[in-house]
C-alpha cells in the first residue's frame, strides 16, 4: 500500500473481530516501525505497554469507561509519555558525536551537549510533559498508519481514567498514559467515514484569517 493510500484509508474502527490474534511477528514489525517516529533529540519520550492477556484487557476495559473494543481487540496498546527521557542525554550525545552531528572533535562536545539536553527538561517539568505528549502522539500516528498498511485495524482512545490505567499497567510516577490504541482485525463495522472540515476552514496563509484557497486547474497552480 502506498503511503497516501494508507493515510486516506485509515479508519478509527469501533468493532473488532474477537477471534483474530495479532502474531508476534506482526507486532514486532509494527513496533519497530512505530519507533521510527520523530522525537526531540531522538530521546523517544515514550514507553509502550502492550496488553494481550485476556484478564489484563478486562481490567483495562474497566479503566476505559467499559469500552468493549478494549477487550474485543487482539491487543490494547498504551503509549505513555516519559517525563524522564532526558536521562538518555549522555547516550544520545555520544551517538550524535559518533555519527558526525557535532563535526570535527565531536567527542569533546559530548559532555556540554548532554548537559544542555538534560537540563532543558530536568529544569522545566512543563516542557518535559509537553515533549512527552508530542512524542507519544507522533508515535501513535506512525503506529496507526503502519498498522493500516499491514492490513490491521486500529482505534485511538483517550476515553480512560489515567490513574486507573496507571494502576492496571503498573506505571511508575514518571510515566503517564498519553493515548491508548486498540489493534486487531476489523469486525462488523461498515459505517461511512465522517467528513473532514474543508481546508479553507482550518488552513490559513501567512497569518490567521487568510484562508487557504488553492487555484488548481488541470493539475497546475
Amino acid at each position: 500500500m502506498e503511503t497516501k493510500e494508507a493515510i486516506r484509508t485509515r479508519r478509527s474502527v469501533k468493532v473488532f473481530d474477537p477471534n483474530y490474534k495479532v502474531s508476534d511477528a506482526q507486532l514486532q514489525e509494527l513496533l519497530e516501525l512505530t519507533t521510527l517516529a520523530p522525537s526531540a533529540w531522538n530521546f523517544q519520550h515514550y514507553q509502550i505497554i502492550v496488553v494481550r492477556d485476556p484478564e489484563q484487557k478486562k481490567r483495562l476495559r474497566q479503566a476505559s469507561l467499559n469500552q468493549e473494543k478494549v477487550e474485543q481487540a487482539s491487543v490494547a496498546i498504551v503509549i505513555c509519555g516519559d517525563l524522564q527521557a532526558y536521562k538518555r542525554a549522555d547516550r544520545v550525545a555520544r551517538e550524535f558525536a559518533d555519527k558526525g552531528f557535532y563535526g570535527e572533535n565531536g567527542a569533546e562536545k559530548v559532555e556540554t551537549q548532554a548537559g544542555m539536553m538534560h537540563d532543558t527538561y530536568a529544569n522545566n517539568p512543563q516542557k518535559a510533559y509537553d515533549e512527552a505528549l508530542r512524542s507519544a502522539s507522533l508515535a501513535a500516528m506512525s503506529l496507526m498508519i503502519a498498522a493500516n498498511d499491514m492490513g490491521l485495524a486500529t482505534c485511538p482512545m483517550i476515553g480512560f481514567d489515567p490513574e486507573a490505567v496507571k494502576k492496571v499497567t503498573g506505571l511508575p510516577e514518571h510515566l503517564f498514559p498519553a493515548i491508548m490504541i486498540t489493534l486487531g482485525a476489523e469486525g462488523d463495522f461498515d459505517l461511512p467515514r465522517c467528513d473532514r472540515l474543508p481546508l479553507e476552514e482550518i488552513v490559513h496563509v501567512n497569518h490567521f484569517g487568510e484562508a487557504f484557497r488553492p487555484n488548481v486547474e488541470n493539475g497546475r497552480n
